[in-house]
């Protein structure tokens, strides 16, 4: 699906209050509380920010509100995924949407899938096939967008791979890392006053 340049820019600026809305709903029309569920939500949203962290410590500095990329980075998760950060987004925003009940897992998941799938991504995927060419098509032919299986291969190994770093990881995601802190204490204040 091709996205207009202009739609696919704002989409990029902000999708990171895509997160304030989804947080600021959860407030306004909480779930129920179910310490089974929250735990399970719990797990997978640490699982998700374990996928972020891991993806932080591969790509320079990603934290900008223009697409943009200095190199085609497919070492590390990016192997795996083509967007372990988005992949990362998802898994936590399902944790959350676990944390306060079934409907909000599907009212998480079709607007992610609206939003990231349908706009950010293929915007995304348009400026790198322009500035990386056939090395974008390839490593697009051969690794999943989002969910590791199917594939057709592994990318090439890169001469441009850089080993992982833990101290860019740590930079980039600390302002991650403080939201689920913010918004996983806010939804179990909330659950459990309703």
């Amino acid at each position: 699906m091709k996205v207009s340049k202009k739609i696919g820019q704002i989409a990029f600026k902000l999708r990171g209050a895509f997160w304030g809305v989804f947080a600021a709903g959860v407030l306004i029309f909480p779930g129920t509380f179910e310490l089974r569920r929250f735990i399970l939500g719990l797990v997978i949203l640490l699982a998700g920010q374990a996928l972020r962290l891991w993806a932080a410590g591969y790509i320079p500095k990603y934290r900008t509100e223009v697409i943009g990329a200095p190199v085609l980075v497919t070492w590390g998760p990016y192997k795996w995924v083509r967007n372990p950060l988005y992949a990362g987004n998802g898994i936590m925003g399902l944790g959350w949407a676990l944390m306060v009940g079934w409907g909000w897992v599907i009212a998480f998941t079709i607007a992610f899938l609206l939003l990231y799938c349908l706009i950010v991504i293929p915007a995304e995927e348009e400026f790198l096939e322009e500035k990386f060419g056939e090395a974008y098509r390839d490593f697009k032919r051969n690794v999943p967008a989002l969910i590791p299986f199917p594939r057709a291969g592994f990318p090439e190994k890169s001469p441009n791979e850089q080993p992982f770093d833990s101290k860019r990881a740590w930079a980039e995601e600390i302002y991650s890392i403080r939201m689920n802190i913010f918004v996983t204490a806010a939804i179990m204040v909330r659950l459990y006053f309703s």
